[in-house]
């Protein structure tokens, strides 16, 4: 994965590719002010505040950030404002050789998934699912000094925290592909899904409930994801329980097992990644990653 590193004094542009931050502004100055206060510059995008109803502006005036970012030879990385549910109306207008040719820096999660997988596939520039500038200013330090950490260094092992629990044991390596449970299935058969040979699916959910996270995983496995991964991995799942039908809430972790029975690679399930957490640790796609769960480790290793 090549790309120019991020330093302090480098500077960042600031994107909403997705939703709005009418709602979230004060949130996201705030972030802004930690990025600032960390010694980088920040540059912002020219419809970071747009607002279309749910979206920040129109497809095509998000897009235009996003590849004015991208050809901008100041900004050294590209952090997203948050989340949302409309970032796969840029897909179709995305320039991805415009992209592939400018590589740099590019951080999101959540509804982001679409962009960051479809610039993996298609680009092969450095994406990592990660906090947005939502975020930043709530970021703990351990986490924030990992993100940052990666970013500025750009290759080396990375160890994540010896936590969380096992599911199904055993040890893998694989290419670390992933994000939102239904943003990854909702690309998959189609040209912007990365290849699955191999790769270590790590996904996240929130504000779902455990018939809708069967329902996605059932898709995966239909689409013969199953057939191909070497590991999986589970973050935080936020708020993943049906308050309507309480006796509905069966435990995700069954709910993981039976959906991929049959197969045999390891299962982990962790804390340090997903929606409404402070304990936020960044995952670059398409890293070499490996799982013992024999030794509690998760590992990546970027080249």
């Amino acid at each position: 994965m090549q790309f120019d590193l991020l330093s302090l004094g480098g500077t960042i542009g600031v994107i909403a590719p997705s939703r709005p931050i009418h709602n979230i502004k004060k949130e996201v100055e705030a972030g802004i002010l930690a990025l600032e206060q960390m010694g980088f510059k920040v540059k912002r995008g020219a419809h970071l505040e747009s607002h279309l109803y749910y979206s920040a502006g129109t497809p095509e005036e998000r897009v235009s950030d996003l590849h004015e970012m991208f050809v901008d030879p100041e900004v050294k990385a590209i952090i997203c404002a948050t989340g949302g549910s409309s970032a796969n109306q840029l897909l179709e207008l995305i320039n991805f050789d415009l992209i592939k040719n400018n590589p740099k820096i590019f951080l999101g999660y959540s509804d982001i998934t679409v962009l960051l997988l479809s610039m993996y596939e298609k680009s092969d520039t450095p994406v990592f699912y990660g906090p947005t500038v939502y975020e930043m200013s709530m970021l703990t330090p351990d986490a924030r000094n990992f993100l940052f950490q990666m970013l500025e260094k750009g290759s080396g092992t990375f160890e994540y925290p010896q936590e969380g629990k096992v599911i199904r044991g055993g040890i893998a390596s694989g290419k670390l592909v992933g994000g939102i449970l239904s943003r990854v299935e909702s690309l998959v058969g189609t040209e912007y899904s990365p290849k699955m040979d191999g790769a270590i699916l790590f996904w996240e959910d929130v504000n779902s409930f455990p018939a809708a996270i069967d329902f996605d995983l059932q898709a995966l496995r239909l689409a013969g994801v199953f057939e191909k991964i070497s590991g999986m991995i589970v973050g935080h799942l936020s708020d993943c329980t049906d308050k309507k039908y309480p006796n509905d809430n069966r435990p995700i972790e069954e709910i993981v097992l039976e959906r991929t029975n049959g197969f045999d690679f390891p299962i982990i399930k962790v804390e340090y990644f997903g929606h409404d957490i402070n304990d936020f640790y960044p995952l670059p796609i398409g890293t070499k990653a490996n799982i013992n769960t024999e030794e509690k480790s998760f590992s990546v290793v970027i080249e």
